[in-house]
């Protein structure tokens, strides 16, 4: 039997905790379930994201309680096979008071070798009389791409399939009938003309806003959490983190070529390593369940414990969310050196009502460009 698909036939799309759900076959060995996002819905090539944030799920359910991710480095070593299941073993390199790190290798066909591996550290919640960082005013930074939808990204168009020139221009008049939303997200594209136009391949900037589809389990004991104090993380704790991984990895190589306008000059792309450093804890990484509201943008999500009630949330008490009760974050990222084959894509994650630096990701990209392609 194949991979559970990450939408059904009435285009109701899965939540983001079905789309990390796996099987145990041992305590230190688990199997996807669902289907990995594959881009263009064909059975060649898989959204990296995907593997990316379950791997880190399956080193989750090797620590004990307490331990929340903060540190991930993936190799991705093979292309994905969205027919066939990701096979994760997890293997146990330290188990200290306050850090512990896994090892994750994966598969699909066994025979082909190892098609990714990371690196995981965990730690436990601790408090620090130094808390910095850039008081960085996004909203300001980008009024004249936001101005007009600041209050409700959902306004933004959906982030394509895949962000190419050849997808915009050749594959989607092909196919009028393409249907493939990510699954267990929201992300939404920012359009960056009017920030970019003026400026050097460098300084031009993506903005990618990103929302939880479904809901999650608790991920502290009680819930929610006090404002000062030591924390009780639970296990699912890591859950919301693996939700900013897999979000963190979207469209990002294809930055490269689309800032440096050579977005129909490249023959080849592919992620080679991906690292992301969360530098809060799971107070600013929480993330709060989707209301149960069909958004006129959005493609509804398939809720499957009881039918899908519609409710009116008007957001009062939550100052951090939209006006239906939605939380965002934003992926704001750069290209800053490509040669030699390869791309380096840069970002940072904000809490995007907070202004909250969550997390700093960077990935090497394989990126090839035609021989006749110069700046």
């Amino acid at each position: 039997m194949p991979p559970r698909p990450y939408f059904d036939d009435q285009h109701h799309v899965l939540p983001f905790d079905k789309v990390m759900e796996l099987e145990n076959i041992d305590d230190r060995t688990f199997r996807s379930v669902v289907k990995a996002y594959s881009p263009t819905g064909g059975e060649n090539g898989t959204y990296g994201g995907h593997v990316y944030a379950q791997a880190a799920w399956a080193a989750a359910q090797t620590v004990d309680e307490g331990f929340l991710i903060h540190n991930i480095t993936g190799w991705f070593t093979l292309g994905g096979k969205p027919s066939e299941y990701f096979v994760y073993s997890v293997h146990k390199i330290r188990d200290g008071y306050n850090y512990c790190t896994r090892s994750v290798t994966v598969t699909q066909a066994a025979e082909k070798g190892t098609m990714f591996t990371c690196t995981c550290s965990f730690k436990r919640e601790e408090g620090s009389p130094v808390q910095y960082q850039d008081p960085f005013a996004l909203k300001d930074e980008y009024r004249e791409v936001l101005e007009g939808k600041e209050d409700n990204p959902m306004r933004h168009p959906n982030a394509p399939s895949n962000d190419s020139e050849w997808f915009r221009e050749t594959y989607l008049p092909a196919h009028p009938e393409h249907f493939n939303p990510v699954g267990g997200m929201h992300i939404r594209k920012v359009d960056m003309k009017n920030y970019n136009d003026s400026r050097r391949p460098i300084d031009k900037r993506q903005l990618l806003f990103y929302s939880l589809r479904g809901s999650l389990p608790l991920p502290t004991a009680p819930y929610p959490p006090p404002t000062e104090g030591t924390l009780k993380l639970t296990r699912e704790a890591n859950l919301h983190a693996c939700a900013h991984l897999y979000a963190s990895d979207r469209n990002s190589l294809f930055i490269i070529p689309n800032h440096l306008e050579r977005g129909r000059d490249y023959t080849r792309m592919a992620s080679l390593s991906h690292t992301v450093i969360f530098h809060v804890g799971i107070r600013d990484l929480v993330m709060p369940p989707e209301p149960r509201i069909n958004h006129p943008n959005a493609d509804p999500t398939l809720f499957e414990d009881e039918p899908t009630p519609l409710c009116n949330l008007d957001g009062e008490g939550q100052g951090d969310r939209d006006g239906d009760g939605r939380k965002w974050y934003v992926q704001e990222a750069w290209v800053t050196r490509a040669g030699g084959g390869r791309g380096l894509h840069m970002s940072w994650l904000w809490d995007y009502e907070r202004g909250v630096h969550v997390a700093s990701t960077i990935q090497d990209g394989l990126v090839r460009f035609k021989p006749e392609a110069k700046l």
